[in-house]
């Protein structure tokens, strides 16, 4: 079985040859194409057997050094998109004041350059476009504050929905022009938001609902549009608004953080095991930087019976992989998944 036919089958819930397995963000890649010998990190994918690619354009992030594209500073060179400082509406008091703002457009895409990107990915494998990571509260945070857009959600919500505005248009104008430049080269459609905690949402399920969901919405129905499946990332622990998400289109969920209350593995599987394809799981706090490779054996193993029974499971690490993991830990977590059927 080819991974292209691999991951059909795992996503539409049928049992593949094998449990199909993937990498998201690496962290500290020349540690680790020393530490496994490889020259780059293709290289690195291809000695794990990894069944996916996911497309790697970041231009969107380099408008400017020092800023993100909603013209927040980023301070302390935080780096991928993230943003320290420099809150641009921080001292918005009125939907004028927000609109004010030098909003991005969604001709900053280098579309041409985006689908050569897509091009250059050897065609066995299934190909998961993406413009990286634009999430909706994120960016929100990143232009009034945390506390800032917290308040307002409650006290002037019409400031929230003004930015809101502008940040769906532009989530929706470039993932259109991406689908569209790249339409018949993948099969996936790569977003996410970090909405959450490892305790639990950062903002009440109806607030979620309320301010977030309609973005989501439109995102979701738009990448279904273009007959691509959904894959959202977004970590942490977010149960009350799962069936949520998966009412508006999302397959694949992108990471399961399996350890945390809420995402136990088992009720996981038989709540949402039907509707929806899991990936991750694999502990990137304790087991992998802190286990040893039999004690990753074993939670790869575990975590293939229970969720990848009858398929709707892509084995992985529950985030990035960083250089406090020994490299004969992330060696277990391959070696081990692709000998086990699920």
């Amino acid at each position: 079985m080819d991974c292209k036919e691999r991951i059909r089958k795992t996503i539409k819930h049928e049992q593949p040859d094998r449990v199909p397995v993937f990498l998201g963000r690496v962290d500290d890649l020349e540690y680790w194409t020393k530490s496994f010998g490889v020259k780059d990190e293709e290289e690195l994918r291809e000695f794990f057997g990894l069944d996916l690619r996911k497309v790697k354009y970041s231009g969107i992030f380099d408008i400017e050094e020092g800023k993100s594209i909603w013209g927040t500073a980023d301070l302390w060179d935080a780096g991928y998109g993230s943003v320290r400082g420099g809150f641009v509406l921080a001292d918005a008091r009125t939907v004028k004041d927000v609109e004010k703002h030098s909003w991005p457009e969604s001709g900053l895409v280098d579309y041409e350059e985006l689908k050569k990107r897509v091009l250059l990915i050897d065609n066995k494998y299934p190909k998961i476009l993406t413009l990286g990571f634009i999430p909706v509260l994120d960016t929100l945070f990143d232009l009034f504050g945390m506390e800032n857009a917290m308040v307002h959600m409650h006290e002037s919500p019409e400031l929230i929905e003004a930015a809101l505005a502008h940040i769906e248009s532009f989530q929706i104008e470039s993932m259109k022009k991406a689908m569209g430049t790249c339409a018949g080269e993948t099969e996936y459609y790569w977003c996410g938001d970090d909405f959450s905690t490892q305790r639990g949402i950062m903002i009440s399920p109806e607030a979620w609902r309320r301010f977030l969901k309609p973005v989501y919405k439109k995102m979701f129905a738009l990448i279904k549009s273009f007959g691509l499946q959904v894959w959202f990332h977004s970590c942490g622990a977010f149960r009350p608004v799962m069936k949520d998400l998966i009412d508006m289109g999302m397959d694949v969920w992108e990471t399961v953080q399996a350890h945390l209350e809420g995402n136990d593995p088992g009720e996981l599987k038989k709540e949402f095991g039907k509707d929806i394809t899991f990936f991750g799981a694999i502990n990137c706090q304790k087991v992998l930087p802190f286990g040893t490779p039999q004690d990753v054996r074993k939670e790869v193993r575990e975590r293939i019976q229970i969720l990848g029974k009858g398929g709707g499971y892509i084995c992985g690490p529950d985030h990035s992989i960083q250089k406090n993991m020994p490299a004969e830990n992330l060696f277990a977590l391959y070696d081990e998944a692709r000998k086990c059927l699920g």
